[in-house]
C-alpha cells in the first residue's frame, strides 16, 4: 500500500519533472542547457520516478539511481556542481508539493522521509563523483 508521500509525488510526478527540466535548462551557467530538451525531460522523469520508488520501497533507491547515472553525466561533461543543483532543485520542488498537500498529521513524517531520501542521494553523488575523480587521476 502506498503511503501519503508516495501518492503526492506520484500524483504530481509529470508536472514536477517538467518543472525540474525547465529549471535546469534555464540556468545560464548550467551545462544542462546543452542537453537536448527531450533527453533532459526524460532524464528528469526518470529522476522523479527514482524518488517515488524511494518513498515507497526505501530511501536508498534514489541514491542507487544517482550513483548509477553520476558517472555517465560526468563523462558527458556535466560537472558536479550542475549535478548538485539538479538534486537540490528536485528536493525544493518535491518539498513544496509535499508541504502543500500533506495532511497535518503526516506533514512532519513526510518531510522527514523526503529529506532522508535526498540525503542518501547527495551522499551517493559525492561518493560516485569521488570515484570518478580517483579513476581519472590514476
Amino acid at each position: 500500500m502506498e503511503n501519503e508521500l508516495t501518492r503526492i509525488l506520484r500524483r504530481h510526478s509529470r508536472s514536477l519533472a517538467t518543472e525540474l527540466a525547465a529549471q535546469l535548462a534555464s540556468r545560464s551557467t548550467s551545462l544542462h542547457r546543452k542537453v537536448d530538451p527531450a533527453v533532459l525531460s526524460v532524464r528528469c522523469r526518470m529522476l522523479m520516478e527514482a524518488l517515488i520508488r524511494s518513498t515507497h520501497m526505501g530511501s536508498e533507491q534514489l541514491g542507487e539511481f544517482v550513483g548509477t547515472i553520476t558517472e555517465r553525466r560526468l563523462a558527458e561533461g556535466i560537472d558536479l556542481e550542475d549535478l548538485q543543483r539538479a538534486l537540490r532543485a528536485l528536493e525544493v520542488i518535491a518539498w513544496r508539493a509535499v508541504a502543500n498537500e500533506s495532511s497535518l498529521d503526516s506533514l512532519r513524517a513526510n518531510l522527514t522521509a523526503l529529506n532522508t531520501t535526498m540525503g542518501y542521494a547527495r551522499d551517493e553523488l559525492a561518493r560516485a563523483s569521488q570515484a570518478h575523480a580517483d579513476a581519472a587521476a590514476s
